[in-house]
């Protein structure tokens, strides 16, 4: 393939070198001379494990240039790789102004040259960017310029090696034609390649980051935390990702409802608590409790939209498959609109409030007394209300009408 690089930078620079190494011919474009210059005479604008090497032996074969010239790029190459940088803005939004002019720059040199070309943006970019600012440039050409958005999840120091043997390859095109040219572009790299959306694609690349700020945070609040009770905070946490089945694992990272039960709820506030005695600020720790209360909020303020006080329920111990009611969110749901004034029907077969004991049985007579008479034994009882709360996997669709109003809480 003949491919240019918009953007010199690191991603760009990285994509270049191991583009060559396929035997690819690449045309890098910048604006800073330097950086030109410098892959002109087979040096790497970057320092990055392996790409000096990648790109001193494409440079002697001949297999890479760089120019500030769009338009040479665009006539010699058929599909363009966008790699610009999108910094925060003062307000702390994505700053897409290099990408703006990049696109302005591409699409009127393929107005002049009146060629067929792919355009594969890489840079970080917020959902929707493609589908309002990007494709709307080239309406006019759809014909003959297709447009793909292809998430990079490089790391500094093994990009490399990430670029050879990524986890997947996240890509949504415009065409078929587009999704061809994609699966040519990685054609040497031996990983399943996903398609999906535009939006989707988009804002996998900053939750994916999100998510690792995350972790490295968990971590160190755990070391702190260790530290003020002098444990060895190394051992403990090597000790968490020895778990493969349920810590290092998909499970807990499925969108849904609020936790509750008997552990996590008394666990988090009995560390947490442990933390504040010795004066240990655990910010993020902290804020779990409140962000689960958020997700009770938010489903609260929904119920409230439905406008109607009738209330059928599908499900309310804290997780399927028990009758353990300690802390569970959908309790909470119901103590809430009981109060006010709202009719609720319950359906769990797995709730005998006869055979409820300890604290479980205790904990429920103080938070809802008088749960039996909400109870109903048959599930299509709970569909004589309108508003339907699915907090487990029951198949209702013999059951739903046009009146009811269906919030999955599962």
């Amino acid at each position: 393939m003949k491919i240019s690089i918009f953007g010199l930078g690191y991603v760009g620079c990285v994509t270049a070198a191991v583009m060559t190494k396929d035997g690819h011919t690449v045309v890098g474009v910048d604006v800073n001379k330097q950086k030109i210059e410098m892959i002109n005479s087979g040096d790497s604008p970057i320092v990055e494990k392996d790409v000096d090497v990648l790109i001193k032996d494409a440079y002697t074969k001949g297999l890479l240039t760089a120019t500030n010239d769009t338009k040479y790029a665009i006539q010699n190459t058929d599909v363009s790789v966008i790699c610009v940088g999108t910094p925060s803005s003062k307000e702390g939004t994505t700053d897409l102004i290099y990408v703006k002019k990049v696109i302005e720059l591409i699409k009127n040199a393929l107005i002049e040259l009146g060629k067929n070309h792919t355009i594969i943006v890489r840079s970080t970019i917020p959902p929707g960017t493609i589908e309002n600012l990007i494709l709307p440039h080239f309406k006019e050409m759809s014909d003959r310029v297709g447009v793909c958005f292809n998430p990079e999840f490089l790391r500094e120091g093994t990009a490399v090696a990430d670029y050879f043997n990524p986890p997947y390859i996240i890509a949504a095109v415009d065409s078929e034609s587009t999704k061809k040219t994609l699966e040519e572009f990685y054609k040497s790299i031996d990983s399943e390649i996903i398609f999906t959306s535009f939006k989707i694609a988009e804002s996998l690349k900053m939750i994916n980051n999100v998510f690792h700020a995350l972790k490295i945070v968990f971590a160190n609040e755990i070391k702190r935390f260790c530290e003020g009770y002098n444990l060895d905070a190394f051992e403990v946490m090597d000790l968490v990702c020895k778990d493969k089945k349920l810590n290092i694992s998909t499970k807990y990272l499925k969108p849904g409802f609020a936790y509750g039960g008997s552990c996590l709820p008394k666990d988090l506030k009995s560390f947490v608590t442990m933390a504040k005695k010795k004066y240990i600020n655990l910010p993020v720790l902290e804020g779990i409790a409140k962000s689960n209360d958020e997700h009770i909020a938010d489903a609260i303020e929904k119920i409230f939209s439905f406008k109607s006080k009738k209330i059928g329920m599908v499900g309310i111990s804290f997780k399927p498959g028990t009758d353990d009611l300690r802390e569970s969110p959908y309790v909470k749901l119901v103590e809430y609109f009981l109060g006010k004034g709202y009719n609720i029907k319950i359906y769990d077969p797995n709730i005998n409030v006869s055979k409820l004991m300890g604290a479980n049985k205790e904990y429920i007579e103080k938070e809802l007394g008088h749960i039996d008479r909400l109870l109903v034994k048959d599930l299509k009882d709970v569909f004589e209300n309108d508003i339907i709360l699915l907090a487990r996997n029951e198949n209702i669709d013999k059951f739903i009408s046009e009146r009811h109003f269906v919030l999955d809480l599962r």
